[in-house]
């Protein structure tokens, strides 16, 4: 059975960014290329992908099809914020040197049960927490969905 992947807000916003249509394709594959129940997101980061893609984007989303795309991604396994979860990611955060977005990033992969993280906000190929950290595009542009 494959594991289980945290996908972070760069990764989804890059669903809908068409200025970087590689990156973009490496999103959609690994989106595409896995059952919904393993893939796992968080309220920040469902908060922080609607933010950016209807403020942030070069050509944001209108507010129906931004809204669409959450009702949709909320559909897959979210992990709540709590204050359980922002105290570990405190730790995290100052343990590995990380800011509190990526640490709880890390803690929400981990109580989602996940192996590994996609993401660019992290080094690809670090591990935190025992959760391997992987940019979908590779780093030589090579995609990374046979993992998932």
């Amino acid at each position: 059975m494959a594991g289980r992947t945290f996908v972070d807000a760069s990764i989804l916003v890059r669903l809908f960014d068409d200025d970087e249509p590689e990156r973009q394709a490496a999103a959609r594959a690994l989106i595409g290329a896995a059952d919904g129940p393993a893939l796992v997101v968080s309220g920040p980061v469902l908060a922080e992908f609607m933010d950016a893609v209807t403020t942030r984007m070069a050509r944001p989303l209108s507010a129906v099809v931004a809204r669409r795309a959450l009702a949709e991604l909320a559909e897959l396994t979210v992990v709540p914020l709590d204050a359980s979860l922002v105290s570990a990611a405190a730790d995290t955060a100052a343990e590995m040197h990380l800011t509190i977005r990526d640490a709880l990033a890390v803690e929400a992969a981990v109580v989602g049960g996940c192996d590994r993280m996609a993401t660019e906000a992290m080094a690809h190929g670090s591990l935190a927490r025992g959760v391997r950290i992987e940019d979908p595009a590779g780093t030589n542009g090579e995609p990374l969905v046979s993992r998932v």
